[in-house]
């Protein structure tokens, strides 16, 4: 009888060989998802609970549109630098000074609640972040063997959403208990914030202990990290994700003032949304590198983005809780489910030396749609509410989807490789 006849055979066999895999990373790979985790705990806090801290202390939409547009340029400024520094530095230090930063950019506006300087906290944020991500895709190419790196990357992927989950359900908890406590909703928040960033501070050490040296060469000058050899393959790689960056910032990071808005749910509740909706998108992670060896990259990339617009639909038209909930859930399973096969498949394609430019070059077009479709996304959510940026949202993503099975159409029959 097939093993399909039996899921929890199934699932049982499925894990057995994620572990296996696991188990089958060098310890440098190891040490970098167990901080990721723990930098994935706050990273979880500012995605779902930092909007709803802004909005207690009277800032609106526009205003928290424009506080993730001012990230967004941080983490654009910090691209292309970001690709110098790690060809000089060792990526355990570059992953410990990003992990500490970011941490205390998290717990600092709770300090000092001033405009001004919950811009310039911000604009740190985005560019701390940013050279965390930047710094692990070639780090990846380099620690794992070629037949675990589509692996690798979904589970960094799957491990920090995982953790995304956890603070969720943690930070919500906690911000509930402090509102009984302190007596403002505000305050609960701010005490869920910090723990949240205090146990992001304690992957510093974790990825001190990361002992990869430094990329071998020459040091690259900015100049010589411009210099791509195929700008024509990098902008095929990077028109798509652009236009996926520019639909995404027009809603994304304001779901929870969607839930919040149009459904009247409280913090712990919109936790507890989001914490089921990662349960999904780390599925979605961990699925994604097995589709990509069945049907190929390009196929798996189109496939998911295609796939995820019914679902952005419902949620322009939804009035019922539990429909929105989980059109939700699925679009987000969908779209990250795609993550670790479009890293992988990126950074195959271009030279080993030009993989840290072709990784900043990627984030620095999404920070750049981001930065700017977010600043238009509060404001048009302010003036018209969430249907029409959703829906604008739709058409990108149709065209994003479009163009890259374009571009990569002769390339779709190369699979991820299979792990033996």
């Amino acid at each position: 009888m097939s093993t399909a006849s039996h899921p929890p055979a199934a699932v049982r066999s499925g894990l057995r060989a994620w572990y296996s895999r696991l188990a089958g990373l060098s310890r440098d790979a190891r040490l970098y998802l167990f901080g990721g985790a723990l930098m994935g705990i706050g990273n979880g806090a500012l995605w779902v609970h930092l909007n709803l801290w802004y909005k207690a202390i009277g800032l609106g939409e526009q205003t928290i549109g424009s506080l993730l547009s001012v990230a967004a340029v941080g983490a654009t400024a910090t691209a292309v630098p970001a690709a110098v520094w790690i060809d000089r530095v060792a990526p355990g230090k570059v992953l410990a000074v990003s992990a500490l930063g970011f941490a205390l950019s998290l717990a600092a506006p709770i300090l000092w609640p001033q405009p001004t300087f919950l811009f310039l906290v911000a604009l740190a944020s985005g560019a701390l972040f940013t050279v965390h991500w930047v710094a692990a895709a070639p780090f990846f190419m380099r620690t794992a063997a070629p037949e675990d790196r589509a692996d690798l990357f979904g589970l960094a992927h799957a491990i920090e959403t995982a953790a995304t989950l956890v603070a969720a359900v943690a930070v919500g908890a906690i911000a509930a208990f402090g509102h009984q406590w302190l007596g403002t909703e505000r305050r609960g928040l701010e005490l869920g914030l910090v723990g949240a960033a205090a146990v992001a501070a304690l992957s510093t050490p974790v990825f001190l202990a990361i002992r990869c040296p430094a990329a071998s060469g020459t040091r690259k000058t900015w100049r010589d990290q411009l210099a791509a050899r195929d700008w024509r393959l990098l902008g095929k790689l990077v028109f798509p994700a652009a236009l996926i960056g520019i639909g995404a910032g027009f809603i994304i990071p304001f779901m929870n003032l969607y839930f919040r808005n149009r459904f009247g749910l409280d913090p712990q509740h919109i936790g507890a949304v989001f914490a089921a909706g990662q349960v999904f998108t780390t599925l979605g992670f961990l699925l994604g590198p097995a589709m990509a060896r069945r049907i190929g990259p390009v196929a798996a990339i189109v496939t998911t983005e295609l796939a995820s617009i019914p679902f952005f639909l419902t949620l322009a038209f939804a009035q019922s809780l539990p429909l929105a909930v989980a059109a939700f859930w699925l679009r987000g399973a969908l779209m990250q489910m795609n993550q670790p096969i479009s890293s992988a498949f990126a950074m195959e394609q271009v030279p080993d030396d030009q993989q840290a430019v072709t990784n900043s070059v990627r984030h620095l077009a999404w920070n750049l749609a981001w930065m700017a479709s977010t600043q238009v996304g509060g404001w048009w959510i302010e003036r018209d509410g969430f249907a029409p940026p959703i829906l604008a949202a739709v058409v990108l993503y149709l065209c994003a989807s479009m163009s890259f099975a374009w571009f990569f159409a002769g390339r779709g029959r190369r699979a991820v490789p299979t792990v033996a």
